[in-house]
């Protein structure tokens, strides 16, 4: 598909706009969660959204060598941009927190790697269509709750110490009579606490010591990564490299008004993330004792959103009906964009 066959876009006179590509991103901070899965889930959801769409394409998912055990991001963000429609005009700053699922991935043939996103959740509907309708991101609506050190309610994420839950708007059961209301899918939380003064310490001791991707090599992922059925091997430097952007893949598609069941328009997409500063970042550790510290995962039954089954989670299964696992992070405040992309 070429530009020059393209009719012009035709943004609103009236309400806010679809934003104008590329966004900018300032001063985003987020909290990055390595959850633990089966190689296998990782794999459907690429071969389902991705390598089905289009034959050329053969992306794989990675995981430990001589084992099935992989790895999501779960990223919780605070982060704004200016929004501005295809006219050039400037509304303001949007401001909103985000969820986000990221799954690594490597296409076998060009051994390029990427990061497929499968669900994104926030709570502002400009940042919804706008993702949904220029990438082809899957965001949907939910609600947040933020919590301090003593578990009281917060406005805001604080990445150096995430306390949060995550509600979207979704169906506990699946029925006629079931009512969609915004119900908890997630909730992370620390498992123990420490004095503020140790994790302020940490964070300077790393930025003296080591660089930000040296500390999280050597302390999260020292070894490399399988790619999935091939005898290839990846490792986080390949991910994120200084100055080189980090490609997403994306489905985009929209259903046909004569027949939802078939889509009028569905394509791969392929758009740039590139980190333009870093302003800090730490994993999550304390020093009494020296160890990395791990975060409690809660993840509740919803039915319109079966995180566990479809992501293949190791997650224990508590008697109320929900899952937990205790996951390592990182804690991170940059700068980055998301660059205007191309069609597959």
């Amino acid at each position: 598909m070429t530009t020059e066959k393209l009719a012009p876009y035709i943004p609103q006179d009236i309400g806010l706009p679809i934003a104008e590509a590329p966004f900018n991103f300032k001063g985003a901070k987020l909290s990055v969660f390595i959850l633990e899965c089966d190689v296998a889930s990782s794999q459907r959801q690429l071969d389902k959204y991705i390598n089905s769409v289009d034959g050329s394409k053969n992306y794989r998912a990675i995981s430990l060598p001589g084992s099935q055990v992989s790895y999501i991001f779960l990223v919780m963000a605070d982060m704004q941009f200016t929004a501005r429609n295809q006219l050039g005009q400037t509304y303001g700053k949007i401001k909103y927190p985000e969820c986000s699922f990221w799954i690594p991935a490597v296409d076998i043939n060009s051994l390029e790697v990427a990061m497929f996103l499968p669900l994104l959740l926030l709570d502002n509907g400009t940042a919804i269509a706008s993702g949904r309708e220029v990438y082809g991101f899957e965001k949907q609506q939910a609600q947040f709750n933020f919590f301090d050190t003593a578990g009281q309610c917060t406005t805001e994420l604080n990445v150096k110490k995430p306390n949060f839950q995550v509600n979207p708007y979704s169906f506990t059961t699946l029925s006629a009579d079931t009512i969609g209301q915004y119900n908890p899918l997630l909730k992370v939380a620390p498992i123990t606490e420490h004095a503020e003064g140790t994790q302020e310490r940490f964070d300077e001791l790393s930025a003296e010591a080591e660089s930000l991707l040296q500390a999280v090599s050597t302390h999260l992922f020292p070894e490399k990564f399988a790619v999935h059925g091939s005898e290839h091997t990846v490792s986080l430097t390949d991910f994120v490299k200084s100055g080189i952007p980090l490609p997403g893949i994306f489905l985009k598609q929209f259903p046909s008004l004569t027949d939802t069941g078939v889509s009028c328009f569905q394509q791969l997409a392929k758009a740039d993330f590139r980190l333009t500063a870093i302003h800090g970042g730490a994993p999550y550790w304390s020093l009494f004792p020296l160890e990395l510290t791990k975060h409690q995962i809660t993840l509740f039954p919803v039915a319109s959103h079966p995180l566990v089954e479809q992501f293949g989670l190791t997650a224990s299964q508590q008697d109320d009906g929900s899952f937990t696992m205790q996951a390592k992070g990182l804690w991170l405040d940059i700068d980055f964009s998301l660059e205007l992309g191309k069609q597959q």
